[in-house]
């Protein structure tokens, strides 16, 4: 074998080697690419959001859905606790919002939305959410942040209006207002 063969074969060897990683880093882009799409879609669904610039700027904070879940129900339960008791038509209306969210049975979100149903989380949790809440609405541009807590100051005003109190009247208590109001303070940015 000559010396120009041996620099040939060399030559397309390291030419292989190139294209080869160049078609694993273009994999492994499109891979990326379609994880992202699939994280955006899931996000769609168990958040209820539609619009594709803020399931877009939520997965690039990294925000899962899995975080998405739990971010979406705790505000619910912990209103729902506010009084000392998790009556039946809050707990019906939470499960109804899980429910339509698509947090899947047996998931790590609904095992732990299942255990905060069982019992009441501890008021540590309230403060690590507000934390999580503040950093996340800190990162969204104004209108994100109007549509997220639009959404769950909605959500939160049902199960508080649920118990419905004394034939009607003053059917938010003292507790649930206290609570409320510290989710919302959370979520303005």
């Amino acid at each position: 074998m000559s010396n120009g063969d041996s620099l040939r074969e060399r030559g397309t060897a390291l030419e292989n080697q190139f294209f080869s990683s160049l078609d694993a880093k273009l994999l492994e882009e499109l891979k990326a690419e379609v994880e992202a799409e699939l994280a955006i879609n899931h996000l769609a669904r168990i958040s209820g959001i539609q619009d594709q610039t803020v399931l877009t700027a939520l997965t690039k904070l990294g925000v899962s859905p899995a975080t998405f879940a739990a971010l979406r129900v705790f505000p619910l339960v912990a209103v729902a606790w506010a009084d000392g008791r998790l009556e039946k038509s809050e707990r019906d209306l939470i499960e109804e919002s899980v429910s339509k969210n698509a947090i899947e049975e047996g998931s790590p979100a609904m095992h732990l939305l299942e255990s905060w149903l069982a019992n009441k989380p501890g008021a540590e949790l309230l403060g690590v959410w507000e934390s999580y809440a503040r950093s996340l609405i800190a990162s969204l541009d104004q209108e994100e942040a109007d549509l997220l807590k639009s959404t769950l100051v909605d959500e939160i005003q049902q199960v508080a209006s649920a118990s419905g109190g004394l034939l009607g009247w003053a059917s938010i208590s003292k507790g649930e207002h206290e609570v409320m109001n510290r989710i919302v303070a959370a979520l303005t940015k």
